[in-house]
């Protein structure tokens, strides 16, 4: 039975704000043990915001080599075979005007052929993911992914067989630009950090967010949503500073509360900047303004976070990428 193969495989995820890699066996459309899940931000869209002309910046390419090279590395001591090595781009690689020669470079330099996924496919792989990860039926599953430049909102929809999306042109890195330049009246690109953030300018970025999102989707009213993400998602910032893994639009204005108006060097000492391979204090309160906006916009009855990888576990099992790869 083919399906009783197990297979090693490595999967890649090139975000806007962190490049993430699982290395894990794979039997039919399951994953039965993980051997390496690391996530490490990579500020590419920050990068990219700062830019005068849209391009990644040298030091933020070869930040991003060195890191890939370092996890092509951990591929090898894994023994994993570079036609088990599947790796996609997300938001930033389609939006700055040297992303695809960067990808060429990942390519040429390390042997690791990246394919930028549009933002229907990486829908499709963040709820995968979110199935992968949780228990009970996928018709069920309301999957959220935010990263640094974008985010998706995806469900089944039992008429079409298709899947239903909500997706929006913000993530923490756009969002963060938007507070210093538009909110504050500053300039992203020379100042290092939006704190002290006072509450009104807080308020005011969550009005322009709720502007900015797409009109409203009737199936999110009212919804119960599973939001995937690693250590410096917005999801799992949110859950450290409340103390919970689920929160609705209250608990989320008590977290707002709980970030303006500190440092800094105040926030380093909350548990949300605690710990190895954090993002730093400068995109805390983007990231709960980011989260409430959606919540409210949309009439999120509550969120659950739900820890992963990026959406390593959906490309783990898509089992066309691998083939394609062969």
């Amino acid at each position: 039975d083919s399906e009783a193969v197990v297979r090693r495989r490595a999967a890649f995820d090139i975000g806007s704000g962190a490049t993430k890699l699982v290395i894990a066996d794979v039997s039919g459309a399951r994953v039965t043990k993980v051997h390496f899940a690391q996530e490490v931000p990579v500020s590419f869209a920050i990068d990219w915001k700062k830019s005068t002309d849209g391009t990644l910046s040298d030091r933020i390419r070869s930040e991003g080599i060195a890191v890939l090279r370092r996890l092509v590395g951990v591929c090898a001591e894994h023994s994993v075979a570079a036609d088990a090595r599947c790796a996609v781009a997300t938001e930033v690689f389609r939006k700055a005007a040297n992303g695809p020669s960067f990808l060429e470079e990942v390519r040429h330099r390390l042997g690791l052929a990246v394919e930028v996924v549009t933002q229907d496919v990486e829908a499709d792989l963040g709820f995968r993911t979110a199935v992968a990860l949780q228990e009970g039926p996928a018709q069920a599953v309301i999957c959220w992914d935010s990263g640094g430049a974008s985010f998706q909102i995806t469900t089944p929809c039992a008429e079409t067989g298709d899947s239903r999306k909500y997706v929006g042109a913000l993530g923490s890195g756009v969002v963060a630009a938007l507070l210093i330049d538009e909110v504050q009246g500053r300039d992203f690109a020379s100042a290092p950090t939006a704190n002290p953030v006072e509450a009104s300018e807080a308020a005011s970025l969550v009005q322009r967010l709720k502007q900015e999102c797409p009109p409203v989707a009737d199936w999110l009213r009212g919804s119960h949503v599973t939001a995937i993400g690693g250590p410096n998602s917005m999801f799992c910032v949110a859950s450290e500073v409340l103390g919970v893994s689920s929160y609705a639009l209250a608990e989320l204005r008590r977290a707002l509360s709980l970030v303006v108006g500190l440092t800094d060097d105040e926030l380093l000492k909350m548990k949300c900047c605690q710990g190895d391979l954090r993002e730093p204090p400068s995109l805390i309160v983007s990231k709960i303004c980011l989260l409430l906006a959606v919540v409210e916009h949309c009439s999120v009855c509550q969120v659950t976070f739900c820890p992963a990888i990026g959406s390593c576990q959906g490309l783990l099992i898509s089992e066309e990428r691998y083939a394609a790869a062969k």
